[in-house]
């Protein structure tokens, strides 16, 4: 093979001209020339050269503005991860990230777009992850959060692992748009939301290094607000899986978790998935309202298990509450 047919030299030469049109602000060509180097890659199964090219690409191109040109490129990594089975790792994550954050707010749909086609990918290879690998989420959350897109940011966190960046958001949020009396509601949303996506691990972790950086909270329990120590409680009995006591937290409870409507719901969905509670119909309202839906639900569940109704009296006297 003669040196002008070896791929190694033809690629150095696309790269040598790939510079020149960049220099010469030739976008158009620039484009095409990533295009090709990124080919030229794939031809001698050089797939991470191939993949970094696009990153590349779409970063360079972003730069200079020219934001059609750098979404196909991206559009097209997206893609490849999936078409030449490139395994899931912190390399891409990093490249993935730095695309998203470099879209910046501007260009929410396309970089959105880009990453439900990367999200699915990492589903595909990692199943164990249904809804998308959590390092993935965890750096996406923290562009949301140096966005203060608080909202997108917690979606995200949800399906991580980072209890500690989750609760370092939750505390910044809360001083900065939150009232003081809302101090327990905004880690009470999060824990149960995390537990109804069946993220334990975040759920967990995340009331800990809450109840730990926030100056309003003393960091251990008995906590001085009733909505944390129900928190505390409910965390160290899932494992358990004892439905009797679940009804009886959430009636020791039901004053405090009534300032939410939402957490009814949560609740119903987290003695399913936790405590094998079957789905009923909906019976007529309850003095209490729909927390007293739930509790007769799950008391009525406890009863076609043959299970004695425990006492509210003595709540902390279950041994899983301990």
């Amino acid at each position: 093979m003669t040196a002008r047919m070896d791929p190694n030299y033809i690629i150095s030469r696309v790269r040598r001209t790939l510079d020149n049109s960049l220099r010469d602000e030739n976008y158009y060509m620039a484009h095409q020339l990533y295009k090709s180097l990124y080919s030229r890659y794939l031809a001698i199964q050089k797939k991470g050269d191939a993949i970094r090219t696009l990153f590349e690409g779409v970063i360079v191109l972003l730069d200079k503005h020219q934001n059609v040109s750098a979404i196909d490129l991206s559009q097209v990594f997206a893609k490849s991860l999936s078409t030449h089975r490139i395994l899931p790792n912190d390399d891409i994550f990093e490249y993935i990230k730095n695309m998203f954050k470099k879209f910046g707010p501007s260009l929410s749909s396309e970089r959105d777009a880009m990453l439900t086609t990367i999200l699915q990918w990492t589903i595909d290879f990692c199943p164990e992850f249904p809804h998308g690998h959590p390092s993935l989420h965890k750096l996406i959350g923290f562009v949301y959060w140096s966005e203060t897109n608080y909202s997108s940011a917690q979606y995200h966190y949800l399906r991580s692992t980072d209890g500690l960046g989750f609760a370092a958001m939750l505390v910044e949020l809360h001083k900065t748009r939150g009232f003081k009396q809302e101090v327990d509601l905004f880690i009470a949303q999060v824990v149960l939301q995390g537990l109804c996506v069946r993220n334990k691990v975040i759920a967990q972790s995340t009331f800990q290094s809450y109840t730990k950086l926030h100056p309003a909270i003393n960091d251990k329990p008995p906590y001085i607000l009733p909505l944390l120590n129900f928190l505390c409680f409910l965390l160290k009995i899932l494992d358990s899986g004892k439905l009797k006591t679940y009804v009886v937290l959430c009636e020791q409870y039901q004053t405090s978790l009534t300032r939410d409507p939402s957490y009814t719901e949560y609740l119903d969905k987290i003695g399913q998935l936790f405590f094998n509670v079957k789905p009923v119909e909906r019976r007529p309202r309850q003095p209490n309202g729909l927390l007293g839906n739930l509790l007769s639900s799950l008391m009525s569940d406890c009863d076609h298990d043959a299970e004695p109704r425990p006492s509210s009296s003595r709540p902390m006297d279950v041994e899983p509450l301990d």
